[in-house]
């Protein structure tokens, strides 16, 4: 009963190198029966590209009585393939004569998706940075060559450069964000009494002559800012409240390539504050939407290649709002816009006694 109810799928082997035995753990896994198992039964399963070099594995190992360790792909029972890691190892009858094989499998699909999510996340970093890099070097160099020639230094190339250092301290905050939320370290908030109103209008208009919401220095994205009655107070540290809407206006932008409205709306909801972001962008499958605050998740209709980034906004965005006592929510249809909304609780007055 210990092996069959075990947490972890086993399998045996005898003689002849087929399988024998599945406990409860893997039928229940597979949705398959043991008469559909045994024998050669169970590749089914198998992802085919996983196939041979599973089987390659198995019986050479079998052939010389020696342990193994695989990772392989199996067919879950909803028909999804599941990355498993697989030991097996000989075992002797009661006279120590070689019987076969007993193996137990645990299923690491999450740790094997993160594994891959962090060395997607280093290449993009190492790309995420080379760019303003590269673009600081070529600014230098033309500085450079304009001090040799005793030619005076323009503002435009200065301001173009620290534009582009801003950016490096911007995304090193977010790798550093990142990596105290990973170890379950808390952010170092400095507190203090905010006007929620007064810095929702400072991010949106700062946003409005940035660079990344102009094209050919029009206006890309029009902003539609409505806000309800107040006040709006809340306590929080302003630059990590700032970043937040600064991330999420961002996003709004960044996936309504066409440009459009981005809508903007404060208002009280229950107990506290509730701060809605709305594009008309490219919009988010559905079965996307409760991944998307986890590290390093895109949505599957974001390419790197068209929606450069790392894949930490929302991440970093859920986080922050969490050390606050916020919440975040995501409405969103396909191909029609998103809609976030910031979720902050309002600070009371003190009550005399």
């Amino acid at each position: 009963m210990l092996v069959e109810h075990a947490p972890t799928m086993v399998w045996r082997s005898g003689l002849d190198a087929l399988c024998n035995y599945f406990n409860a753990t893997w039928l229940s896994f597979t949705g398959r029966t043991h008469e559909q198992e045994v024998g050669n039964g169970w590749v089914s399963g198998v992802h085919p590209e996983d196939l041979d070099r599973c089987m390659e594995t198995y019986l050479s190992h079998f052939e010389r009585r020696e342990p193994f360790e695989m990772e392989y792909r199996l067919r879950r029972h909803d028909g999804i393939y599941r990355y498993i890691f697989d030991r097996g190892v000989p075992f002797t009858d009661d006279q120590g004569r070689f019987a076969g094989f007993i193996g137990s499998c645990v299923d690491m699909h999450e740790r094997h998706e993160a594994e891959r999510a962090k060395a997607t996340f280093l290449a993009l970093a190492a790309h995420e940075l080379r760019t303003p890099l590269t673009s600081m070097r070529m600014y230098l160099e033309a500085l450079r060559r304009q001090l040799a020639q005793g030619e005076p230094t323009t503002a435009g190339a200065l301001a173009r450069m620290s534009a582009q250092l801003e950016r490096v301290s911007t995304l090193v905050q977010d790798m550093e964000d990142t990596g105290r939320l990973d170890a379950d370290m808390p952010l170092v908030l400095q507190e203090e009494e905010l006007e929620l109103a007064e810095l929702v209008r400072t991010v949106v208009a700062l946003h409005r002559d940035t660079e990344s919401f102009r094209a050919r220095g029009q206006p890309r994205h029009a902003f539609e800012l409505s806000i309800a009655p107040g006040p709006f107070r809340v306590r929080g540290d302003r630059q990590r409240l700032e970043q937040v809407v600064s991330n999420v206006l961002a996003n709004a932008a960044k996936y309504s390539p066409k440009g459009g409205t981005l809508r903007v709306c404060l208002a009280r909801e229950g107990s506290g504050f509730a701060l809605s972001i709305t594009d008309p962008g490219i919009g988010i499958p559905a079965a996307d939407i409760p991944s998307l605050t986890q590290c390093y998740f895109r949505a599957s209709n974001a390419s790197v290649e068209n929606f450069p980034g790392l894949g930490l906004g929302l991440y970093l965005v859920k986080g922050i709002l969490e050390a606050h006592g916020g919440e975040l929510r995501i409405q969103s249809e396909l191909g029609r816009g998103t809609t976030i909304t910031i979720l902050l609780p309002e600070t009371r007055e003190a009550v005399p006694i």
